[in-house]
């Protein structure tokens, strides 16, 4: 029988709280909006690849997860693009 081998513990992540969470999106979201405001849908990695100088990976995936959910950021077909502006004055 073969010794039981325990899988290396995983590192916890930096951010453990909601609020450092939220502290996170909100120093990520204004780049991710900034970048898609020319209206190009784009791809999670380019937007990864796009941000990576000022935000790690996780910040900008979890920040796009929290702008797809509250419906600023839409996703179609693995795209994200800023959801169109509507409102009265819209027409």
């Amino acid at each position: 029988m073969k010794p039981v081998r325990w899988l290396p513990r995983m590192k916890a992540d930096r951010y453990t709280s909601s609020a450092d969470t939220d502290a996170m999106i909100a120093r990520t979201a204004p780049a991710v909006l900034e970048l898609l405001g020319d209206g190009l849908a784009r791809t999670k990695k380019a937007i990864v690849a796009a941000l990576a100088e000022r935000h790690g990976k996780n910040e900008v995936v979890r920040t796009l997860m929290r702008l797809t959910v509250t419906g600023q950021v839409t996703d179609v077909d693995h795209k994200y693009r800023l959801e169109p502006a509507t409102g009265p004055d819209q027409s």
